[in-house]
């Protein structure tokens, strides 16, 4: 008989096969949890700190009501993960770059994504910004629940209706 590494294995046929495919098997296995793995999101952003600012920084600016959530077709067959959702509003006011009765932002759900966690049927200021040809919003633009942003508001209205009174 022979002696050295290979002399145990000789004696059990197939197994160093076996360690081999136990090797593949939880190889595979652990490539499959990654590529199925969602990245981890952290936010990290400062809202503008003035309405003034906000604005500045917005392509649109409005107060509206949720009356639709969904996520984009392409996600919901599984070609992509966007992690995204469209959030439909009833417009009450626009102050900026709006100018039809309903608005569809794109956002992520949560704040640890810098999304916003949009409720059907709730109210809220909402401040837009268009980056890659996205229409999006987030807790990163000012974004809030209508019902503390009544003071915001009436800022809004001030500033716009100063800068009216400059034109000729």
């Amino acid at each position: 008989m022979t002696s050295g590494p290979l002399a145990e294995d000789s004696r059990q046929p197939g197994h160093v096969g076996q360690m081999r495919g136990g090797k593949f098997i939880s190889f595979c296995i652990a490539a499959g949890c990654l590529m199925t793995a969602t990245p981890a999101l952290a936010c990290t952003c400062a809202a503008p700190a003035t309405a003034e600012q906000a604005l500045q920084q917005s392509s649109a600016v409005f107060s509206g009501k949720v009356i639709e959530i969904y996520r984009p077709f392409l996600d919901r067959i599984g070609i992509t993960r966007s992690h995204t959702h469209r959030v439909r509003f009833e417009i009450t006011k626009p102050w900026k770059g709006v100018k039809s009765k309903e608005f569809v932002v794109t956002t992520r759900l949560s704040g640890e994504a810098c999304g916003y966690p949009f409720e059907r049927g709730k109210e809220y200021l909402v401040y837009v910004v268009d980056t890659s040809g996205d229409i999006e919003t987030g807790i990163c633009t000012g974004t809030r629940e209508i019902a503390g942003a009544e003071s915001e508001m009436k800022e809004l209205d001030v500033l716009l209706q100063s800068t009216s009174d400059r034109l000729p």
